[in-house]
């Protein structure tokens, strides 16, 4: 199997695509960790702004897990790639069109499977 259904130039820009996302959801969760990371002095803080801020923090950490989980699939949609198993649905073998992938470029299915 190869990803010839796919020309060079939209591998290329799906590759791209897949690297832009990487570092757009690093930056994201290094972001997101300073907010869950962050020490407040909680004596100055009342019983609202405590659980408030708890309450970032557990959404900083929800969506965190979300951008992890979505890096992971990233990964996984580059390792495709490397070994020509990229743009084809893991459940029934056909290519993923181009007009998905170019949307969710680490897709695993198309969009009937």
């Amino acid at each position: 199997m190869s990803d010839a259904h796919l020309s060079p130039e939209q591998l290329q820009e799906l590759q791209d695509r897949l690297t832009n996302k990487r570092q757009e959801l690093a930056a994201l969760i290094k972001s997101l960790g300073e907010v869950t990371g962050t020490r407040h002095d909680c004596a100055i803080l009342d019983v609202a702004d405590s659980a408030s801020l708890n309450e970032m923090r557990r959404r900083a950490a929800t969506l965190i897990n979300q951008h992890e989980g979505t890096l992971a699939e990233i990964d996984a949609a580059v390792d495709r790639m490397k070994d020509g198993r990229y743009g084809y649905s893991e459940i029934t073998g056909e290519p993923v069109g181009y007009e998905r992938l170019s949307v969710i470029p680490w897709a695993r299915t198309g969009p009937g499977d």
